[in-house]
């Protein structure tokens, strides 16, 4: 799976590592080699908003989290997109 971030200065190496880690669990759904995902990060005034958008066997996935905590964020996201693609198999 190819991981493309869109977070400016938002991404440290400590929220690209969570997101790493967090993303590892959509392998279990054998995905494409060719599969995408976008990983975008910014901020809205106090609060950090998260969006991931899955690309892969002909899906195109989304989910989005706003919160002040980006770590939430991520879970949160990874959640619905592994919630969704439950649904999809």
């Amino acid at each position: 799976m190819t991981k493309n971030y869109h977070c400016g200065d938002l991404l440290s190496p400590a929220l690209e590592s969570m997101v790493d880690k967090k993303l590892a669990k959509l392998e279990k759904f054998d995905l494409s080699p060719n599969a995408n995902i976008d990983v975008h990060m910014t901020k809205e005034g106090s609060d950090f908003v998260m969006k991931l958008q899955l690309q892969a066997d002909g899906i195109n996935l989304m989910s989005k989290a706003k919160s002040n905590d980006m770590y939430k964020n991520i879970d949160e996201c990874v959640d619905r997109l592994t919630s969704q693609l439950k649904e999809q198999k």
